[in-house]
């Protein structure tokens, strides 16, 4: 199957699972909504992104080294594998000791009381575990080739999550713990069904592991942890200042709003899936060149189609997913919208850094965007609140991706179509400014500009469709 083919491929299978599960999950967020007060939510959304920033600590990202290092013919599977679930073991138990730092992360509610995240210090242990242990696994059965599996896993964690928050919500009425506890419990399950189906108990060797290997790995995900770390600092610290210097009730109405650039993202997450795997080849450098500059410009076209469908839609979209007490926060959705489009073109600049094992430069081009998204939200957020923050989330994707597209050029040039790109761009942005101000016949507007970014894009993904169907 050559690399056109098998990218196509991937793409499908994991297209059905994460559209599947990930849609199921964003309408539930009415029933959310209406199950927990805004200051409930806020307190959830603040566990799950602490969490996220967890995550890559205690894992040290070992996951991304178990995919990478497990798709290459020359490694032994068993002991990438067993090397991934040391590693994550190990890192809890280093990070046990150091709960009482989650002291430091405070939040205020609307009612004018405070708390700080070690009252749900357990909580949050259990789910870092829970989630280091499953990342691993379902790594591992892409790097084995098992993508259907992958897929399969990904529907079957949303429905258990859903089937236990309606339990854990709507019947024991358990609120922020039934929430995350529900998620917890679905990690878990998945672990036990990918072990079972997939023979993963197969290999899982205790005996002394391969440390030349170990010591590859790690240097390969070390500087990753950074690097990821910085990622969800992008989009927590959002939140956090929010929370802090508002209250979470604006914070948890910031939250909602941020689900529909989720669902734009969930294009880079649905294509970068597919393209890890598919980059990994013997092709001579003038191939990979052309590979990546010919899925990019249709990856971006697609992508910024998107995007402008998204600004269209933001107040139907809001409508959708929220109770009526969280509408206002549809006039975050054209700005974070227009950021979340570059942030799925800077995640397809990274598989360049990923490719060439090359991660201390993702770091740094990460860190670079980090300094500038926390500087702006300090700096906009006490005066516009969460508009300050969405502003705050664009500039700060649009360095990451510039400064990406700039520096990755000297391991793979990719060959972007800069006129259209830079087209497309002021399109979407004239498109967000304008549904902001809603003058009049704004729908009007949204729908011509949003028929001039499908029409400025349509001959590009045409030509890409017509390269990845002629080579299938």
């Amino acid at each position: 199957m050559n690399q056109y083919k098998r990218l196509l491929s991937n793409t499908f299978i994991f297209a059905i699972g994460t559209f599947s599960s990930k849609i199921l999950v964003i309408l539930m967020l009415r029933f959310y909504t209406g199950m927990m007060t805004q200051d409930e939510m806020g307190v959830a959304d603040l566990i799950i992104k602490t969490t996220s920033i967890l995550y890559p600590v205690v894992s040290l990202s070992i996951g991304q080294a178990v995919i990478r290092y497990g798709l290459e013919k020359k490694r032994r599977k068993h002991d990438v594998f067993t090397i991934g679930l040391f590693t994550v073991l190990g890192g809890f138990l280093i990070a046990l000791p150091f709960h009482p730092l989650l002291g430091f992360v405070h939040y205020n509610t609307s009612a004018g009381t405070t708390g700080t995240l070690l009252e749900y210090q357990w909580l949050i242990y259990l789910y870092v575990l829970t989630s280091c242990t499953q990342n691993v696994c379902s790594q591992f059965i892409r790097a084995l080739g098992f993508v259907r599996l992958y897929a399969i896993d990904g529907i079957f964690r949303t429905f258990v999550t859903i089937l236990l928050n309606i339990l854990y919500l709507k019947v024991f009425q358990w609120n922020i713990f039934g929430y995350v506890f529900s998620i917890i419990c679905a990690d878990a399950l998945s672990t036990v069904c990918l072990f079972l189906i997939a023979g993963l108990w197969k290999y899982v060797r205790l005996r002394k592991p391969n440390l030349y290997l170990w010591r590859s790995m790690l240097a390969y995900s070390l500087p990753l942890v950074p690097d990821a770390i910085l990622v969800y600092i992008i989009g927590f610290s959002d939140q956090a200042f929010l929370a802090a210097m508002q209250d979470t009730s604006v914070s948890a109405i910031y939250s909602i709003a941020y689900r529909v650039p989720t669902l734009i993202a969930l294009v880079a997450s649905i294509f970068v899936d597919a393209w890890q795997i598919s980059i990994v080849n013997n092709n001579s450098r003038e191939e990979q060149i052309r590979f990546f500059s010919n899925v990019g410009n249709t990856y971006s076209s697609i992508v910024f189609i998107i995007v402008s469908g998204g600004i269209m839609c933001a107040k139907l979209a809001m409508m959708i997913l929220a109770v009526p007490s969280y509408f206002i926060g549809w006039t975050f959705i054209p700005v974070l919208a227009l950021g979340a489009g570059f942030n799925c073109l800077s995640s397809f600049q990274k598989s360049v850094y990923l490719l060439e094992k090359q991660t201390i430069p993702s770091f740094l081009s990460t860190a670079f965007s980090a300094v500038i998204n926390i500087a702006l939200n300090a700096l906009l957020i006490p005066q516009y609140g969460g508009t300050g923050a969405a502003i705050a989330t664009l500039v700060s994707y649009i360095a990451l991706f510039l400064y990406r597209a700039i520096d990755s050029r000297r391991f793979m040039p990719v060959q972007w179509n800069k006129k259209r790109l830079a087209g497309t761009v002021l399109l979407t942005g004239v498109q967000a400014i304008l549904m902001l101000l809603e003058p009049p016949l704004w729908l009007v507007w949204q729908l011509v500009l949003f028929a001039l970014v499908f029409l400025l894009n349509c001959r590009e993904l045409l030509a890409g469709v017509k390269k990845l169907l002629h080579r299938t």
